[in-house]
Formats: C-alpha cells, sequence, structure tokens
C-alpha cells in the first residue's frame, strides 16, 4: 500500500531524528585534528578572531579567551551540576575545538531568544498603538482617514513581525 504524504513526511522526520541524535554521539574528536583549535585560532584565524571580538564589543559583551585548551566543562561549572558534567560533555578530548562548536550552538540560541524578545515587544507596542487608534476621537472625516493610513501601516509592522529570518552559517560540525 502507498503511503500517504503524511506517513512519508513522518518517516522523513523520524530518519532525520535518527540521523540527528548519532551526530550529536559522533563529534570531532578523531584523530584529523591533530593541532588544538586554540593554536590555530591565535595564529592564522587571528582575522576571524579580531572580528568575532569586535562584532561581540559592539554589543557591549566580552569576547571569550582562546588561551588553552580548555572544553566547554571548564567554564560550565557554574550553569550545570559538577556531577552532570560528565553525562553532559561526555568526549573530553578537543576541548578547544568543543568549547568554540559549543558556544556556535549558545550564541545562535541566544541571538534567537533575543530576537524572539524584541519581536514580542514591538508586537504588544504595535498592538498598543492600534488600541489608542480604536479609541480615538473619529469623527471628522480627516482624522479618520489619517488613522485608516496609520492603522494600515501598523498591520504591515504586525505582518512582518509574523515572519521569520533564514540566517545561513557556514558548517561547524562534522562527523566521522
Amino acid at each position: 500500500m502507498a503511503l500517504t504524504p503524511a506517513e512519508k513526511q513522518k518517516r522523513y522526520r523520524e530518519r532525520q531524528k535518527e540521523k540527528d541524535a548519532l551526530a550529536s554521539k559522533v563529534t570531532t574528536t578523531s584523530a584529523d585534528f591533530k593541532r588544538p583549535f586554540w593554536q590555530a585560532w591565535n595564529e592564522e584565524l587571528q582575522t576571524y578572531a579580531n572580528d568575532f571580538d569586535y562584532y561581540l564589543d559592539e554589543a557591549g559583551v566580552s569576547a571569550p579567551r582562546f588561551e588553552g585548551d580548555q572544553g566547554p566543562e571548564a567554564f560550565s561549572e557554574n550553569a550545570f551540576p559538577k556531577e552532570a558534567l560528565h553525562e553532559i560533555f561526555p568526549d573530553l578530548s578537543h576541548g578547544s575545538l568543543r568549547r568554540a562548536e559549543f558556544m556556535v550552538g549558545s550564541l545562535k540560541e541566544a541571538a534567537e531568544m533575543l530576537a524572539t524578545a524584541v519581536n514580542g515587544y514591538k508586537r504588544s507596542e504595535v498592538k498598543a498603538r492600534l488600541a489608542e487608534l480604536e479609541a480615538s476621537d473619529l469623527s471628522s472625516v480627516e482624522a479618520k482617514r489619517a488613522a485608516l493610513i496609520e492603522a494600515a501601516r501598523l498591520n504591515k509592522m504586525l505582518d512582518q513581525l509574523d515572519k521569520q529570518v533564514r540566517i545561513t552559517f557556514p558548517q561547524w560540525k562534522v562527523t566521522g
């Protein structure tokens, strides 16, 4: 019997989940990455390091330093219980590279949370302005016309806030 599109999609998602679960277990700890990331970061990748520092500084955030081969667990003691660190970070090789990979994911999530907060703030403010327009005195034709133009502008802003933005990154995770 042929599968329905919904069943095909469900199986596809299940395969993707299995693939992602396997990829999260297999990390970049192979012998392919011999030199510590922190050394490359401070040498030939210095241009990227400078830009990274600049953009974080512009946002008022202190850029982290890669001065040794410590992994994310060395900087996560306050975020996770000490006894859970080994479960959260089971692979303790390639520390600075794992830290950088972990940071990419964390910075992406942080940016998403900040964007969601800004979106929610703007959405509530625009809705408040629409409510003010509805409650205003629209007895004159000119006031009504101006209110309709303003309402259309505000509704266009709400439509823009409904959309998602796609941001692309170079691939930073590889599996064996």
